[in-house]
């Protein structure tokens, strides 16, 4: 009885830390339901509790032994746990598809995965286990046929006692490693990120799909009772003592490798992209440089030719054709001449900064040769320390989008606007658009009909970095008949030279 007692405590004690590690992965990865939130400990505990009562029902409670098994005393054959084990894992599904938000792919895989590994823990450690109390017990054996009176008298207690320390190390080991390649498995999914494609998912999923279908074989086969006689797997084929822990364990390995490499070549895209993003950086530095010196160019030749054109227009003046009125039609178009050329050193817009200028006056430019209407009330926010360079690069390619789309519409105009609310910062822009987006869109790529659509993946890139840098966000939106593109930033101060929200 007292043995029983030990066996069911310690067995219950194995049940409820393997729970809580298997739910750790999911629980570490994914967050629970917005009408869950401030519960999320509940949550966790939830599961072990209920999963827990359901082993404890289907192992201890007679009717459901006796339903499960065909008899009250147990399973007369392993595969007969097939059946509650699927039920287990759809307990475990449904748990996790109704407390945990994400991707129904992401969540599937987590909970399957998680399963599957405590499954091949199983069968890597029990047939290795099996090994070790197999030699145990001929050792204790040989020692009690060789005349040990001790070994001998308390044979059946000295062998209780080893099988108890036998049941616990497995437990104990069983756990440390269910720890070990969850937290290896942690690890590489939270650096892979939430946003996982079908390819890579299912890059993911195939190693756990063959590493439990394994465990259901080898559950299907493991031993079964021929009247009074058990026949053991183990016992009629001996090799499959060293081929089950082999197997089970390189379907383990490779549910670690396949999220490393999906890790690896994750981490390998992201620096490829990443220097793509400084080039298009360097890009728009280059384009922005050149802007600048045209700017100055313009003002030094005006300055060089200054004294020119007031000698010219000294002689226009001096002319003796005032009666005929040629001199002021003559100084007229001169003057006008001087106006265009000053205008095109003319900055369309004051947003108080010199850079941001540049590049709204430039992007304007653009629009009135393209008969798009633009309106700019941008005004820069000097005290938030948010660097002009990177207030540049959301302006360049938040504009250009906008010129792109307005373009092809029939009455084009884009807005640009700016204000400040305490420390945060927001850029609006706004163009003329009759297209729509499609939901699969909503928080993707912005769609673009350019040729060459990954420089376009560039430009939103920049922006994205951009608005990380300073702990903010992108966010779209159309009506039918405008599109909106809102960027948030963090500032560091409160006060701002920039409108305040009304």
């Amino acid at each position: 009885m007292l043995k029983e007692i030990i066996y069911f405590l310690l067995n219950l004690a194995e049940q409820l830390l393997r729970r809580w590690v298997m739910i750790g992965l999911i629980h570490g990865l994914l967050t629970v339901k917005f009408r869950y939130s401030g519960r999320e400990k509940w949550v966790k505990l939830g599961f072990v509790i209920l999963s827990t009562a359901y082993y404890l029902a289907v192992n201890y409670l007679p009717p459901l032994k006796r339903f499960f098994y065909g008899q009250e005393e147990g399973m007369l054959a392993s595969r007969a746990s097939i059946i509650p084990l699927f039920l287990s894992l759809l307990l475990m599904l449904v748990y996790c598809f109704s407390f945990y938000a994400g991707k129904k792919s992401s969540i599937f895989y987590l909970a399957f995965t998680a399963y599957t590994v405590n499954e091949l823990i199983l069968f890597t450690l029990h047939a290795l286990f099996v090994v070790l109390m197999e030699i145990i017990s001929t050792i204790l054996t040989s020692i009690a046929l060789n005349g040990n009176a001790f070994i001998l008298n308390h044979f059946m207690q000295l062998l209780g006692v080893i099988e108890i320390f036998w049941n616990l190390s497995y437990q104990i080991v069983f756990l440390l490693l269910c720890c070990k390649v969850i937290q290896t498995l942690y690890k590489n999914l939270s650096c892979i990120g939430r946003k996982r494609n079908s390819i890579q998912e299912l890059f993911l999923l195939v190693p756990s799909v063959m590493g439990f279908c394994f465990c259901t074989l080898i559950r299907s086969i493991l031993y079964a009772y021929n009247g009074s006689q058990i026949k053991f797997v183990m016992d009629e084929y001996p090799e499959t003592k060293l081929l089950i822990p082999i197997v089970s364990g390189l379907c383990l390995v490779s549910i670690i490798l396949s999220s490393v490499i999906l890790r690896k070549l994750v981490e390998s895209s992201e620096k490829e992209m990443l220097v793509e993003v400084y080039q298009n950086r360097i890009g728009d530095m280059e384009e922005h440089m050149k802007d600048v010196e045209h700017l100055y160019d313009g003002i030094r030749g005006m300055r060089h030719d200054m004294k020119n054109h007031l000698a010219d227009l000294e002689i226009l003046l001096g002319q003796e054709k005032r009666a005929s009125g040629e001199y002021e039609k003559e100084v007229r178009r001169y003057l006008d001449g001087l106006c265009e050329a000053m205008e095109e050193l003319d900055m369309k817009c004051s947003s108080g900064n010199p850079v941001t200028d540049v590049v709204i006056s430039r992007k304007m430019r653009s629009a009135a040769k393209k008969m798009i209407t633009f309106e700019s009330s941008f005004i820069f926010p000097e005290k938030l320390g948010i660097s002009a360079f990177d207030v540049s690069i959301l302006l360049n390619n938040g504009l250009d989008n906008a010129i792109e789309a307005a373009e092809k519409e029939r009455d084009p105009f884009i807005y640009l606007d700016s204000y400040a609310k305490s420390n945060m910062f927001f850029i609006e822009i706004r163009n003329s658009f009759t297209g729509s987006l499609y939901p699969a869109e909503a928080g993707g790529m912005l769609p673009t009909s350019k040729e060459d659509s990954k420089i376009h993946g560039l430009g939103m890139k920049n922006m994205q970095s951009c608005a990380e840098k300073y702990f903010g966000t992108l966010r779209w939106e159309s009506n039918g008949k405008e599109f909106l593109l809102e960027i948030m930033l963090q500032g560091k101060e409160t006060k701002t030279n920039g409108k305040e929200w009304d």
